[in-house]
């Protein structure tokens, strides 16, 4: 049974810069990095699929956007309305860290099916359907880098790839995305038609200094352990730069060298047991 890679993301910048309908509008910068769920998939003869998740951040959720993915798949296409599944997944993602673990989860499992079953679907109607489980999924249909300026299904792709090292932190706390927008109590005011430029990785980090992540304060109000590990990243001079990716809680660390980074992930492990980490690099 072949094992499929669903990657997770980072939000390298995030501004939140207004809100349409019940929506935010973002502008953020996001690539996808080389931390993996694993997912296999067969089909079966039961009278309903069934999900499995297995690994360090295994979920017990019969309801999961993998089997939103489905039921809306199978809603569109008269082919797989008798066809059911079983799929495990490996989580290596954590849950609620702003690492897209579920949104991929979907899309990677979308991917797979249209191509296994060759089904005629245009690229904006992909979209379609997968901004209807949730609005960063179609971040996930390739893995360019992309920079939003929506909600989520509105984005500008980059041809450069993005070659930055990172160590990746989370502090064991899930946060709930509506929670930190609830907390959210104003918009930034920039112009989103700044030229970005991937090859020269200076300027980006600093572009990325000068944006940061909107969501930071909102996240840190919810949970002391973001302030915790700001604060400790604050002392560190080996940093280029750092920021918590997405909603939180989960943050991204980029230096020079890999060398510094296995320093600070040790430096980590020794202050804060609790908090697990990962050396990752974008794709």
């Amino acid at each position: 049974m072949n094992k499929i890679k669903s990657f997770a993301k980072v939000n390298l910048f995030l501004k939140v810069v207004g809100k349409s309908k019940n929506y935010h509008n973002l502008y953020s910068l996001i690539s996808q990095i080389n931390l993996f769920d694993e997912i296999s998939i067969q089909e079966i003869s039961a009278k309903k699929s069934k999900f499995l998740f297995t690994g360090p951040f295994k979920i017990k959720s019969e309801k999961n956007t993998i089997s939103d993915l489905i039921y809306l798949m199978k809603k569109k296409f008269l082919f797989l309305k008798d066809k059911n599944f079983i799929v495990r997944v490996k989580k290596n993602i954590p849950n609620g860290s702003g690492l897209g673990g579920a949104s991929s989860n979907a899309v990677t499992v979308f991917r797979y099916l249209k191509k296994k079953y060759k089904l005629k679907i245009s690229y904006k109607e992909s979209l379609k359907l997968l901004a209807k489980i949730g609005k960063d999924c179609p971040l996930f249909i390739d893995n360019k880098v992309k920079l939003i300026k929506s909600s989520g299904e509105r984005y500008e792709k980059f041809h450069h790839k993005l070659n930055l090292k990172l160590l990746i932190i989370f502090p064991n706390q899930s946060i709930s995305t509506k929670k930190v927008f609830n907390k959210l109590n104003k918009f930034s005011k920039i112009s989103i038609n700044k030229k970005i430029n991937l090859a020269k990785k200076l300027s980006l980090i600093n572009l990325c200094k000068l944006y940061k992540n909107d969501l930071f304060a909102p996240a840190s109000r919810i949970s002391k352990k973001i302030i915790d590990l700001s604060k400790i990243l604050d002392k560190l001079d080996s940093i280029l730069y750092y920021s918590m990716t997405g909603s939180g809680s989960a943050f991204f660390v980029i230096c020079d060298t890999k060398k510094s980074l296995l320093n600070i992930q040790k430096m980590i492990k020794k202050q804060k047991k609790a908090f697990w980490t990962t050396i990752a690099k974008t794709i």
